[in-house]
């Protein structure tokens, strides 16, 4: 079953590897993971998109801990460096929850993330 995204292009059964996902469609993941409703998604679409920003989110983990060392203990923004990573790194592990609001939830909480590490990295890389 194919899902719709927020620009309702369904998303293909065979995932690219993450160092092949566009910055745009990045954003349309994330942007369909925000979008207010007040009916929810079905259960299958949240899951897949959940699955979808974990695939995401562990690259940026990985490039948001490549600028850690330009930071020194005890400055702000490695403690706040930290605390995204560590909360990214909790999303990765976390499941969709029992049912479809807590899954929701879930998948609005996993998108923050991937659009914090990215404003992280965007910002040390200065673009």
């Amino acid at each position: 079953m194919d899902v719709t995204r927020a620009d309702q292009q369904p998303l293909p059964e065979q995932s690219r590897p993450p160092a092949a996902v566009g910055s745009d469609e990045i954003q349309a993941d994330i942007a369909a993971a925000l979008r207010a409703t007040i009916v929810l998604p079905p259960y299958d679409e949240v899951l897949r998109l959940i699955d979808t920003l974990k695939g995401h989110l562990g690259p940026l983990i990985e490039q948001a801990e490549a600028h850690l060392p330009e930071h020194r203990p005890g400055e702000a923004a490695w403690y706040r460096e930290h605390a995204q990573i560590d909360s990214a790194r909790f999303q990765l592990r976390a499941g969709p929850g029992d049912g479809l609001v807590s899954a929701a939830r879930r998948l609005q909480s996993l998108a923050r993330s991937v659009q914090q590490l990215r404003r992280q990295i965007r910002h040390e890389e200065g673009t």
